[in-house]
């Protein structure tokens, strides 16, 4: 399967149509609509093509659900909200049970995470 990530800026379009020997109308309508992010989402701080979902904190860790522009895939990224020199090493068995189920209902909420 081929696959060819959508230009972020007008200049990589501009640059792509070029090494294709295209004009950019053209290689817009060989490309498609334009992705879109998932509604809610907003682009993260400090990034031009990643977007994110609403946070939710659970037990000590903040999930946060995550969609890539260019590759057009989804992602949970997980953070903790825990004080520095505390360590995520070592999870009880219980501990661990929890937070597999929280980013299981975090995973299944994605767009196509529930197949």
């Amino acid at each position: 399967m081929n696959t060819t990530n959508y230009p972020a800026t007008v200049r990589e379009l501009g640059d792509m149509a070029e090494r294709m020997n295209m004009t950019v109308p053209r290689l817009l309508e060989v490309l498609g609509p334009i992705p879109m992010p998932p509604a809610g989402y907003t682009l993260a701080p400090k990034s031009e093509t990643r977007w994110i979902g609403t946070e939710t904190m659970a037990r000590g860790y903040i999930i946060t659900p995550s969609w890539d522009y260019r590759t057009q895939k989804h992602s949970i990224e997980l953070w903790t909200s825990k004080n520095p020199g505390e360590s995520d090493a070592h999870l009880t068995p219980v501990e661990a049970v929890q937070l597999a189920a929280d980013l299981t209902a975090a995973a299944e909420a994605l767009p196509g995470g529930k197949n």
